[in-house]
């Protein structure tokens, strides 16, 4: 795609150059005579509208509009998307991270409720913020320990906690002796960031054929808290078996199953979340057709490298005491991976120094994984997670 457009001082020229064929006689162009600021006047109008009509071309472009973090306001490839296709190509959003709390108590004073809505939160952190979850449904506490889900206030990546770190009731329970810890399973998540909304949008039009790998994974994605979906198929043997005469029928034939594995953040999926992905690729499925909608499941790779940082580099300073970008570019690789796609240690190497080596920030010069030994194979079935991740 491509706008021809004339450079500021093209149409400067232009301008003076239009004019002189209309009156001959104006003749001066020095600096600061009546051609000279009418036309530099003209071109610096024309730049200014030449930047609006770029802005909306580029705004009616999928590979080209843009959303809020660099518009710094409206989300025009989100608005292109829904204007064209309706709001299931809508922006995912964040997702409020899920957790279970565990309520205990030493001495049984009683059956206790624990309304909807108790508040229970984490310590304060480095940065002064504590992370708030409530509980979703009214529990009665009537033994020593008591479980139910719990949801983060806030939403994204942000409201996570770490297992054991809610440990405080800010709510007041008729049974103050009552303390509460957590699984630490949460499973919240951002927003899609720009560059994987656009991927996103890419999928979903193929998926509007229908019937396809593709269109059955997208559509499974647009549940809110899938963030990843495989659709494969398991050659199975079948047997005809006649239950009148108790014998078989005919010879064993091979037959294709489709199967659908999705994850969570965490690579799993819990069984509310497998009958809404169900209940949304009725839409693309094949008539007739049973899809297995399964859970993922998870596997935590540990994943150390040491690291030569460019004393040129950008963020060098930085990097020389607290390197946990690094760290989490690293962490953010492995939790992007696919349902059934392997941890290659060449692949995840070029992946990382194009965020942060020659090709992008040029803060490493070397990154060289020690931890894994060798590659770390995924079956169909099985979401590969960020387990230990540092640097050596």
């Amino acid at each position: 795609m491509s706008l021809p457009v004339r450079s500021q001082q093209e149409f400067f020229q232009l301008f003076i150059d239009t004019l002189q064929a209309k009156a001959p006689d104006l003749t001066d162009t020095s600096e600061g005579s009546k051609i000279d600021s009418i036309s530099g006047a003209a071109s610096l109008a024309y730049e200014e509208l030449k930047r609006l009509i770029i802005d909306q071309f580029k705004k009616t472009f999928f590979e080209t509009a843009n959303g809020p973090e660099e518009t710094g306001g409206p989300d025009d490839l989100q608005t292109l998307a829904v204007d064209h296709f309706g709001q299931a190509f809508a922006r995912p959003q964040a997702v409020k991270a899920l957790d279970t709390a565990i309520f205990s108590r030493t001495v049984d004073s009683g059956d206790v409720l624990i309304p909807a809505g108790t508040i229970v939160k984490t310590g304060v952190d480095a940065n002064g913020l504590a992370q708030r979850y409530e509980t979703l449904v009214d529990v009665t506490m009537v033994d020593l320990t008591v479980s139910t889900d719990i949801r983060a206030v806030v939403a994204g990546k942000a409201g996570r906690a770490g297992a054991g770190t809610i440990n405080i009731l800010e709510s007041t329970l008729l049974d103050t002796s009552i303390t509460v810890s957590n699984a630490g399973n949460a499973t919240g998540s951002d927003a899609q960031d720009t560059a994987t909304y656009r991927q996103t949008i890419r999928n979903l039009i193929l998926a509007l054929a229908g019937a396809t790998a593709k269109a059955i994974e997208a559509k499974a994605k647009t549940v809110a808290g899938i963030a990843t979906a495989s659709a494969v198929e398991h050659v199975k043997t079948v047997i005809e078996y006649d239950v009148a005469t108790s014998s078989t029928v005919g010879s064993p034939f091979r037959l294709p199953v489709p199967y659908l594995y999705v994850g969570d953040e965490n690579g799993t999926a819990s069984s509310a979340l497998l009958a809404q992905v169900l209940a949304a690729i009725n839409s693309v499925k094949a008539l007739g057709v049973i899809i297995h909608v399964l859970s993922a499941t998870g596997v935590e790779v540990d994943w150390t490298a040491a690291i030569t940082l460019n004393p040129s580099g950008p963020n060098y300073a930085t990097f020389v005491s607290n390197p946990s970008r690094i760290v989490d570019s690293m962490t953010d690789y492995i939790n992007n991976l696919p349902v059934g796609t392997s941890f290659v240690r060449a692949t995840a190497r070029t992946a990382i120094l194009a965020i942060w080596g020659p090709s992008g920030t040029n803060d490493l010069t070397v990154f060289s994984t020690s931890v894994p030994f060798g590659d770390v194979s995924a079956t169909a079935s099985q979401k590969l997670r960020a387990g230990t991740v540092g640097l050596a």
